[in-house]
């Protein structure tokens, strides 16, 4: 592999992975407030999204499970209604936490390493927002 091709394949990898700020936010969240993850995906094709589907959705979904999230919705991006491009996606998957702590015991479960070969490998790209309801008044 070329220099520019480690390069390349370095920052799209660095794309699908939070930056140290981003894990940062995270550590300073309220501790006991729930949120929801949505992740909006682009698969590297039909290969990516089958084997995102097939391989890396079971395992993380049983690992998410055991830390105390909650898959709230998972489907296919139909078509963009408002909006302009890049607005592309292919897919979204909303996952409830009840905490912070519950997203890092996710995070640092045994297996947790082992599926994100899996993801990375599947995806083009992704956006991994992190969403909280609006105070009831």
């Amino acid at each position: 592999m070329s220099s520019t091709q480690n390069q390349a394949a370095s920052s799209r990898d660095a794309a699908l992975s939070p930056s140290a700020e981003q894990v940062d936010f995270l550590l300073k969240y309220p501790d006991a407030t729930p949120f929801v993850m949505v992740n909006l995906l682009k698969f590297k094709g039909q290969a990516g999204a089958q084997r995102y589907w097939e391989e890396y959705a079971p395992r993380i979904s049983e690992i998410l499970r055991a830390a105390g999230g909650r898959e709230l919705w998972k489907g296919r991006a139909e078509r963009l209604i408002i909006g302009a491009a890049p607005h592309d996606w292919d897919a979204l998957w909303l996952v409830r936490w009840p905490s912070k702590q519950a997203f890092f015991e996710m995070m640092n479960h045994p297996d947790f390493a082992q599926t994100q070969e899996i993801r990375i490998s599947s995806l083009e790209s992704m956006a991994l927002i992190l969403t909280s309801e609006f105070a009831h008044e």
